[in-house]
């Protein structure tokens, strides 16, 4: 039953007796995608494109809980994690974030070099919009790396130096992560020593200090690989890889990512 499955300390933010159901929608959620990857039922298409659909479940229901919801699912919205392979050594990323509850709707577009740690390349692209109806509902911009390097953002046309980049440690965004971790366990890297990063959180805020690791193994609700990533102010989160390749769970402390589809 689904009730007697424990969850990993590193996302179970079961509440008891809340309603909706964290852990149960999280379980079902799993199973969902287990069955469909293990009949064959998932699309698919060639292995340069790829798409994954993830469904967001708040970790803290009683900040997003409405009335007479009692019965609704505790989803709050959904990540599209898209990317293409160009020329044999580019992925080239289109990230859409929408949350149905506060409005926020943002889209990441940029561009990694097709190795392990995903490092950024050439310029990217943010745009935000929200469900006000003022000048302040939209907001964009762009970014790029020079050759110094340190990382330069443009918004509203000025120019704003967001930080200078160790030449020692590859740089990638947090959302190139889900390519990250599958990576590791592709290589067979999936349990060495803890590899230092840095990131560029939502193509916008240096973490030049992250470090990213081997976490656990677990059998249950489905059989996962898990790994960390802790930074100097970055928030810590935690990233599962099931037996296909694929990130199926990313926790960090508010919400919690869970895979429902995928293809490719």
């Amino acid at each position: 039953m689904i009730e007697s499955i424990p969850l990993h300390w590193s996302f179970d933010y079961n509440q008891g007796a809340q309603k909706p159901d964290y852990a149960r929608e999280l379980i079902e959620l799993l199973h969902l995608y287990k069955d469909s990857s293990d009949s064959r039922n998932v699309n698919t298409v060639n292995g340069q494109h790829r798409r994954h659909v993830y469904q967001i479940l708040p970790n803290y229901w009683h900040g997003y809980q409405r009335r007479n919801n009692q019965n609704e699912s505790i989803s709050i919205g959904e990540v599209v994690v898209e990317r293409r392979q160009e020329n044999g050594d580019l992925w080239k990323y289109n990230v859409r974030y929408i949350n149905n509850t506060n409005g926020e709707n943002l889209r990441y577009r940029f561009s990694c070099r097709d190795e392990i740690y995903r490092p950024l390349h050439e310029n990217w692209n943010v745009e935000v919009h929200n469900s006000c109806t003022d000048i302040y509902s939209k907001l964009s911009w762009d970014g790029y790396l020079t050759s110094i390097p340190e990382i330069q953002l443009r918004i509203n046309n000025t120019d704003i130096t967001a930080g200078k980049i160790d030449n020692s440690l590859p740089i990638t965004c947090n959302w190139a992560l889900f390519d990250v971790f599958p990576a590791l366990v592709e290589s067979n890297k999936e349990k060495v020593d803890s590899v230092d990063i840095a990131i560029l959180d939502d193509l916008e805020q240096l973490r030049p200090k992250c470090r990213i690791g081997y976490l656990d193994t677990i059998e249950s609700p489905i059989s996962l690989v898990g790994y960390f990533l802790y930074g100097t102010g970055s928030l810590p989160s935690y990233w599962w890889i099931d037996t296909y390749g694929n990130t199926v769970i990313f926790s960090s402390v508010f919400e919690t990512l869970v895979l429902k589809e995928k293809m490719g």
